[in-house]
């Protein structure tokens, strides 16, 4: 199999990424206010509930199985084995996590009110097990998968308009995002039969499989109880406008997160086959990763904080403008989130330290949910944010703690990288701080001028600095770029 570029890898999953940033850009001004925030909270508190019978279904297959599809990719029988055991087993967890759904479901009187929404949302489950999507990922195909999902996006986004017109459709609002984000799934049945033969089997290794993936849901559940644990906890204390508000400040946050995450996700295949096969190629690879990771995250995060309020007008208008110390408070936890994911995702999952990591999500979500339950009730969303951020910190402190073997003896950024980030994350606070003294105004118009000028103003200076300080991740660049041309 011909190797694919990591650089090429890299800027397809970005602009996958950067489509569910366009999406919600185009939809939320028009849902958010048709809807209202009262049943957007419905629809938010609906779908936290669904995500951790999601989790339960999904048992932690997706990361178990790139990490030992990407060891035996070469070989289509073996793969095709694996692929169709995997199917097999998450049949079988898919249905035990419908079974409790619909059952805890069907005698909470609290969650009987959202049933229907319930319902929808729970689509996922069955459509993410069809789906197989990890298989495309195990070979690198991200060029399949972006063109799918910007297809997928656009009918969803076209439907949006046509369908969602009051308050009463936050149910047809739920139906469509569910076949925005799973419906190609449908598709992608059809088209990993080009890498792998997929059947139903009762061979499944069980004892193989369930305790590494088992750990994996662990962790997966311990990581969704400090990321959605704050919507469920506050919509048990709090109306649905407020749960409305906050999600919708989240997702902002999360959509970001997932942005920049999108250069991690893409570099998980190649550092498991080159920790197999050449060690220091896999230093490299991680180190390059890093650096870049910390070169773009303290710019980013204080963007997000001085930009809150233009961002949450744009998107969302003056109905949500009370969540913007939550955006405000949410954006300290991109940093600790995403360097966390490297720790994660590029060293201790593929090294497969699952242990490790389960105990570090396990001590953050317990955390978090005692943090909720203190600070919810006293001081609502803010306290929600709060609890999130110190979730996120300690969870990264523990993951750098078990993650030293791979860093070895010096730290995978250098000096230069910090500083250089630190200066950035300075020119973007003094930029937008004028920015925002210069261009006043709560329009829609005047929001997005800001957040324009901003950028323009911003980036090249941080470039410019980049370039002038000689740092190794920008002279390559500069490099390849000068070579193609």
């Amino acid at each position: 199999m011909k190797e694919q570029s990591l650089t090429k890898n890299a800027i397809l999953n970005i602009i996958r990424q950067a489509m569910t940033i366009v999406f919600p850009l185009v939809t939320f001004p028009y849902v958010s206010r048709v809807l209202g925030k009262a049943e957007f909270g419905k629809y938010n508190f609906a779908v936290s509930i669904v995500s951790y019978f999601a989790l339960l279904a999904a048992f932690g297959l997706t990361n178990y199985a790139v990490r030992e599809g990407a060891r035996i990719r070469k070989d289509r029988k073996a793969l095709s084995h694996l692929t169709s055991q995997l199917f097999s087993f998450n049949l079988l967890t898919s249905a035990v996590a419908y079974i409790l759904l619909f059952f805890i479901t069907f005698y909470s009187s609290k969650l009987n009110i959202y049933f229907t929404l319930i319902a929808v949302q729970s689509l996922c489950i069955i459509l993410t097990t069809i789906g197989l999507d990890w298989v495309n990922i195990v070979y690198e195909d991200f060029l399949y998968i972006t063109v799918r999902y910007i297809i997928i996006q656009f009918i969803a986004l076209i439907a949006i308009f046509l369908f969602v017109r009051k308050p009463d459709d936050t149910v047809i609002y739920c139906w469509i995002m569910i076949g925005g984000s799973y419906g190609g799934n449908v598709v992608n049945l059809f088209y990993i039969r080009k890498y792998v033969d997929v059947f139903f089997t009762f061979s499944i290794p069980f004892r193989k499989f369930f305790v590494p993936m088992a750990i994996l849901l662990l962790n997966s559940l311990a990581v969704i109880i400090y990321v959605n644990s704050d919507i469920t906890i506050l919509g048990m204390f709090e109306s649905d406008s407020v749960v409305g508000v906050y999600s919708f400040s989240s997702k902002i946050y999360n959509i970001l997160k997932q942005l920049v995450n999108a250069v991690i996700v893409v570099a998980v295949p190649r550092l498991v086959v080159t920790l197999v096969s050449d060690v220091q190629r896999y230093r490299k690879y991680l180190e390059d990763i890093f650096n870049l990771l910390i070169l773009i995250l303290l710019p980013i995060s204080a963007g997000l904080f001085m930009l809150s309020k233009s961002i949450i007008l744009i998107v969302g208008g003056q109905e949500y403008l009370v969540g913007e110390s939550v955006l405000r408070l949410l954006s300290f936890s991109v940093i600790f989130a995403l360097i966390s994911s490297i720790y994660t995702n590029c060293m201790l999952i593929i090294g497969r330290e699952e242990k490790k990591i389960l105990i570090g999500t396990s001590i953050s979500a317990i955390f978090n949910i005692v943090g909720n339950l203190i600070l919810i009730p006293y001081i609502g969303m803010i306290g929600a944010a709060l609890t999130t951020v110190l979730a996120e910190f300690l969870n990264m402190l523990v993951q750098r703690y078990y993650s030293k073997k791979y860093v070895l003896s010096h730290n995978l950024a250098n000096w230069k990288t910090f500083i250089c980030s630190f200066l950035g994350a300075v020119i973007v606070v003094l930029g937008c701080w004028g920015i925002n003294h210069i261009i006043i105004g709560d329009t829609v118009i005047i929001s997005a001028l800001r957040i324009i000028t901003a950028i323009v103003v911003s980036v090249p200076s941080y470039l410019l600095i980049l370039i002038a300080l000689k740092h190794k991740t920008i002279v390559a660049m500069l490099g390849k770029f000068k070579n193609r041309i």
